[in-house]
C-alpha cells in the first residue's frame, strides 16, 4: 500500500510539475483570444491540455487518498492487536479524512499516534504515547492541508461565475500564472515530504511487527 501510494502521489506531484508548461501554453493563446487574432472556439481546443492537468492530477490525488486510507486503517488495526490501540481507530483512517472537509485535522492527529505506537523501540505493553513525533507529521499537514485550502481559498475568491465567457476564462488563465507556479511548488514539496513519512512510518511499523526481518 505505501508502495502505490508513493507511486500514485509521485505522479500527482508531476502532473502540477508539467501543468506550469501547459499554463504558459495557455497564457498565450488567453492573450491571442483577448486580441481577438484566434476565435473563442480555437481558445477552448488549445487550452484544452491546462484543463486536462487538473483532471489528472485530481484523479491521482483521489486514488493516492484511497490507498492511504487503507494503509492506515492496517497500521491501525495492527495496532489494536498490539495492544497499543488510540484514540482514532482503524474507522477513523477512512471517516478522518472527511471531517471537517478538506482540513485532515483528524488525519495530523493520527499520524501521530501511529508514528509514536510503531516505535518499535517501546516494548510490547509499554507505554508509547509519550513517544516523540517526527517532523514529517506537522509538515505534511502545513503543505497537504494548511497551504492547499489557502490556495484554494484565493483561486475561489478569484473565480469566474459558472456562466463566465471565453473571454473571462481567458483572463483567468493569465492571471493565475502566479499560482500555478506556488501550487505547483507546493505539491512537490508536499509529495516529498508525505513520501518521507510513508517510508518512514512504514519501515517502523514493519520493525515493530517483526516483518522487517521476514
Amino acid at each position: 500500500m505505501a508502495t502505490a501510494a508513493t507511486a500514485l502521489v509521485s505522479v500527482a506531484a508531476a502532473v502540477s510539475i508539467v501543468a506550469i508548461w501547459a499554463a504558459r501554453a495557455a497564457e498565450d493563446d488567453a492573450r491571442a483570444l483577448i486580441d481577438e487574432t484566434i476565435t473563442a472556439e480555437e481558445f477552448v481546443e488549445q487550452a484544452a491540455p491546462y484543463l486536462l492537468m487538473s483532471v489528472v492530477q485530481a484523479v491521482a490525488t483521489g486514488a493516492a487518498a484511497v490507498v492511504t486510507m487503507i494503509w492506515m486503517f492496517r497500521i491501525a488495526k495492527n495496532h489494536r492487536t498490539l495492544h497499543r490501540g488510540g484514540t482514532w481507530g482503524p474507522g477513523w483512517a477512512i471517516g478522518g479524512w472527511f471531517l471537517p472537509p478538506l482540513l485532515f485535522v483528524i488525519p495530523f492527529l493520527m499520524f501521530r499516534e501511529l508514528w509514536k505506537a510503531s516505535d518499535p523501540g517501546t516494548a510490547i505493553g509499554g507505554e508509547w504515547r509519550s513517544n516523540p513525533v517526527s517532523w514529517l507529521v506537522p509538515a505534511w499537514f502545513i503543505l497537504y492541508s494548511l497551504l492547499p485550502l489557502g490556495l484554494l481559498v484565493g483561486q475561489f475568491s478569484d473565480g469566474l461565475s459558472l456562466g463566465a465567457s471565453e473571454r473571462d476564462m481567458a483572463q483567468q488563465v493569465i492571471d493565475n500564472q502566479g499560482m500555478t507556479i506556488l501550487s505547483a511548488v507546493v505539491a512537490v514539496a508536499g509529495a516529498i515530504v508525505f513520501i518521507m513519512l510513508l517510508r518512514g512510518l512504514t519501515a517502523r511499523h514493519r520493525a515493530l511487527t517483526g516483518e522487517a526481518d521476514a
